[in-house]
């Protein structure tokens, strides 16, 4: 007999071991969670640190205020903002309301050269994502989550805003710190002289904000550098900017760009450049000299004239400064205020436009996931609050100036009117990131750098687990490109090979931009496997020691180099650190890769090592390292033996995967010649799958389209959409009676614990010819098996009524029932609401409204043509008096099947129900008298050769046999 202590510590096993469980599910929702916890962390502190500090002048005294921001405070939820009382999420699904905690920011302000004044300003509420730092279930094990009327699997990486589980979905973008080498008919709309190609960089700053800058080519040679800067395209001759950014003489920039070019090389592998490089740079020169620009103060005091109108803030300093904040906000972000850095990459994107533009090296594809990387949550939601917190201090600075303008006895000094007209827009940021969550539009004046607006945001749907599921795992290429007429955007590239599921996709309007990651691919973020955020500057400094020990040699300021294909330039990150001699650059590459095998310190566990060796007319040359966050990746052995013999998991990316040799364990060597041995090889032949297309059983055996129809239509399965149903309060949701777990099925099954929330039903299926009744995809169903429970579902729809939002007149309405009343309704209680477990029919009276001003009762009736019974009633508060005012009323309605439901199989062969035939009348086994449950008609499979179906048939069948005889 075991003891209560004994019973106690296996309880708490048991709850580890599940939470333990349960490790692989999280691993799916961990870059929604990661990357809003990294912005509560450290983001929003980054993020306010690099707004530019407001000034404001008095011109009738001179006074100068200076005010700047330095830290956030987000607060967990409460209720009512009371601190001692938590508010949890099912208490937001229920009362129709955000779950959303405090935002404050600390502000400096600086009075002429006086001692700093700091206040605190509230900006409203700012969602919290659920399982975030700031969630009160963080960490909570399953019982604990129960009894909050959670569901036991709950992983969060949603919000709840207004009741709603709202999701952030995954965009994707260019990849950040990559010039990339492009040919667009667009560019040539630029103006005249422009042709269609360009060098196209997207620079991400370190608090997530990016400006993406453009190289053009022009027809007569030179090239100009564009940004956008309110609202437009600022088109700026690259020789003035060369010029602008380090003292240089038109001698050391002639030898920069022209050395990667030599007289004794003809064209061949390796070779990038051409002898009309020094032409070309000999007109970007004289651009510059006819200007009569010289020196590097000329060049900065030319572009601190243009913008110095248009930059607020910079009236009245002098050109030469405003050139330096145009350099530092706008070009090569990056690399902030490193402008030797900023020189270098500058002539590195010379030399590969000119490079494209004669064709010694191909154009990248920007539709390629080679070049791409994810949009996270809790990047877009820094870089949506950093506009508006801008814009915000933008508006108060007008405000100010205007009451300066009015007002002669108003003083800058006077803290209690500089704060009353600060605090006047505070609460529209917090009201602007809460309609981004619920409304998915982020509403700007500036483009964000962002390839869409709208469509940010999606419903969490759990109309089964595998569509809740898939909702975390999507990545869009964003709304824009579904208009567009090309085919492009949408094809399958093999660069998605192992990180993007080839089937998982849906037909339609957006197939080919709505992707799914694999099951095995991961997103790279902030923190390291031990929770803790990565200094990426640490980890910088440390790998530069290990590349020159493994032979790079350090780039230093106006030192001349030779290029392609001597020696290879080294990128980490988007800043160019040195260079490799191209008969050494192996020996580092494997170095690098042999010290993430071991664990080193310099190289994080998501290194990406992209060596794009010498081709001719190829990529451009060179090693491209990244670090930084929102990329790719996905792990294979590496066989390269270490000291132990046995081969190590490697995560790569998609960029050095193009070039690497992988191999498939399935058998076979890909046709690869003994010149280029694999070095990687696949963990498994279903990595290249997503979660739910795993769960499709031999599908190598199906045709590829019945495959993606099959990941389209689980998601649309009624199944058993959750375990905690007594306590959701979706609008509407689907619930199947009896639902089972499959016969046959794969790993995937039990590794992501699919059946906690089973969305099917095992069936007797025969496939014959039968009455006619089964052609064209028609099935006939048992009507017995019906009658039994088979596919038999209820439908859930919540009705959320709050009386004192629809008051009119300020005229008070509650939930009550008239005593005089001599209805003898029984649906309708006492206090007004409905009794639970009554039926209701169509337009008969469910609930009643008592007017508190004229005494009258309002009786409301059931809309609809199909009678329902309340499931539950929930009370969501009470107004001041007491009285009831908001609630929630749950309505189930039965669903059993009828002609003309859409029924399907795990392989895409759905079809619809023709006729319900009793069991008399249904064909048997000669045998065993067994009967089907329904008939499916055989030409269903030549046409769509659906192989996988007769083997999981002949699977299911044998199972059974075997397990009856066991027994």
């Amino acid at each position: 007999m075991q003891t209560a202590a004994g019973k106690s510590s296996a309880a708490a096993a048991a709850a580890a071991g599940k939470e333990e469980d349960y490790a692989t599910l999280r691993e799916l929702y961990r870059p929604h969670i990661e990357s809003f916890d990294y912005f509560l962390d450290e983001g929003l502190d980054k993020m306010l640190l690099s707004i530019r500090p407001m000034e404001i002048t008095d011109p009738s005294s001179n006074a100068t205020l200076r005010m700047s921001l330095e830290k956030g405070h987000v607060l967990p939820p409460m209720k009512d903002g009371r601190l001692e009382q938590p508010l949890y999420p099912q208490e937001c699904r229920q009362g129709r309301i955000s779950y959303s905690g405090e935002f404050k920011v600390e502000a400096v302000f600086q009075f002429n050269d006086g001692a700093p004044i700091r206040q605190t300003f509230n900006f409203g509420h700012l969602p919290i994502m659920l399982m975030s730092k700031l969630c009160h279930l963080r960490g909570a094990d399953p019982r604990k989550l129960i009894y909050h009327g959670e569901e036991a699997t709950e992983m969060g990486g949603y919000f709840i805003s207004g009741g709603l589980e709202r999701l952030i979905r995954i965009l994707i973008l260019q990849k950040r710190n990559y010039p990339m080498g492009m040919v667009r008919g667009a560019f040539i709309k630029r103006g005249a002289g422009y042709t269609d190609k360009a060098v196209v960089m997207r620079c991400v700053h370190h608090d997530q904000s990016s400006v993406t800058v453009k190289l053009y080519y022009l027809q007569n040679g030179s090239a100009r550098l564009g940004f956008w800067f309110a609202g437009r395209e600022i088109l700026l001759p690259v020789g003035i900017v060369l010029k602008a950014l380090i003292d240089t003489s038109d001698r050391e920039i002639f030898a920069s760009l022209t050395c990667c070019y030599s007289d004794k090389r003809e064209r061949g592998k390796g070779v990038v450049s051409t002898q009309l490089i020094g032409e070309r740079t000999q007109i970007i020169l004289d651009e510059v000299r006819a200007l009569s620009l010289f020196t590097r103060t000329q060049c900065l005091v030319h572009i601190g004239k243009y913008f110095r109108s248009a930059m607020e803030g910079f009236e009245k300093d002098d050109y030469e400064t405003v050139a330096e904040a145009v350099i530092k906000d706008y070009i090569l972000v990056h690399l902030q205020n490193d402008n030797h850095a900023k020189f270098n990459l500058l002539i590195f994107m010379l030399q590969k436009l000119y490079a494209l533009v004669d064709q010694t090296t191909s154009p990248d594809n920007p539709d390629a996931l080679q070049f791409q990387e994810a949009l996270l949550p809790g990047h877009l939601i820094t870089v949506f609050l950093k506009d508006r917190i801008q814009d915000w201090l933008q508006k108060s600075k007008r405000l100010i100036m205007e009451e300066i303008t009015k007002n002669k006895s108003f003083q800058l000094n006077n803290s209690l009117e500089i704060r009353k007209f600060l605090s006047k827009y505070t609460t529209s940021v917090g009201r602007a990131i809460e309609t981004l969550i619920k409304v998915g539009r982020a509403n700007s004046q500036s483009m964000l750098d962002l390839p869409q607006r709208e469509g940010m945001t999606i419903q969490a749907e759990r109309l089964n687990f595998h569509r809740y599921i898939s909702h975390f795992r999507s990545v869009h290429r964003g709304s824009s490109f579904a208009k567009m007429r090309t085919t492009t955007v949408r094809k399958l590239l093999p660069e998605s090979w192992g990180f993007l599921c080839p089937v998982h996709t849906p037909d339609g309007e957006p197939c080919g931009l709505l992707n799914h990651m694999t099951s095995i691919c991961r997103i790279s973020s902030c923190y390291n496997s031990e929770g803790a955020i990565k200094d990426f500057q640490k980890i910088k400094d440390k790998l530069l020691v290990e590349l020159v020990r493994g032979g790079m040699i350090p780039l230093l300021p106006k030192m001349e180099h030779t290029g392609p294909p001597e020696i290879l330039h080294v990128h980490l990150d988007g800043c160019i650190v040195g260079s490799i001699a191209s008969a050494k650059i192996e020996e580092v590459v494997n170095y690098l890769r042999r010290l993430k095998l071991l664990a080193h310190p310099a190289t994080p566990e998501d290194l990406e090592v992209g060596y794009v060796p010498l081709s001719l007319g190829g990529a451009y040359p060179g090693l491209y390292l990244f670090t930084s966050p929102a990329r790719f990746v996905r792990p294979v052995k590496n066989l390269v033996s270490l000291p132990d013999g046995e081969p190590r998991i490697e995560l790569i990316g998609p960029f050095e995967q193009a070039f690497m040799e992988i191999r498939c364990p399935d058998g076979g060597d890909g046709g690869r010649k003994k010149e280029f041995p694999a070095t990687h090889e696949e963990i498994h032949p279903t990595a290249i799958l997503s979660v739910v297309a795993n769960l499709t059983p031999w599908s190598d055996h199906n045709q590829s389209p019945r495959n993606m129809y099959q990941c389209q239509m689980a998601k649309q399965t009624m199944g058993f959409c959750g375990q905690a149903l007594k306590y959701r309060t979706d609008v509407k949701a689907f619930h199947l009676q009896t639902p089972q777990s499959p016969i046959v099925r794969t790993a995937t099954y039990k590794k992501y614990h699919m059946d906690e929330f089973p969305s099917g039903t095992n069936a007797i299926v025969a496939v014959l010819s039968y009455t006619g009744y089964d052609m064209e995809d028609a099935m006939i169903l048992n009507k017995s098996a019906v009658d039994r429970g088979m596919f038999r579902g209820d439908i859930f729809q919540t009705e959320c009524i709050d009386l004192s939002a629809k008051r009119t007149e300020n005229v008070p309405e509650i939930f009550a029932k008239s005593p005089l009343s001599r209805d003898t309704n029984n649906v309708i209680d006492s206090d007004g609401l409905p009794r639970v477990g009554e039926t209701v029919v169509p337009y008969e009276q469910y609930y009643s409204i008592y007017n508190t001003l004229t005494g009258a009762i309002r009786p409301v009736r059931l809309k609809g043509t199909e009678p329902a019974v309340i499931d539950y009633v929930a009370l969501n508060g009470t107004n001041s008096k007491g009285s009831l005012q908001k609630v929630n009323i749950r309505l189930r309605r039965k669903r059993n099947p009828i002609i003309g439901d859409k029924f399907s199989s795990r392989h895409g062969q759905k079809g619809v129900c023709s006729q319900l035939w009793p069991d008399i009348d249904m064909p048997f086994s000669a045998n065993t008298g067994m009967r089907p449950d329904l008939i499916i008609n055989p030409h269903a499979f030549p046409s769509r050769m659906t192989i996988a179906m007769l083997i999981e048939s002949i699977a299911a069948k044998a199972l059974c046999f075997i397990t009856l005889w066991q027994l």
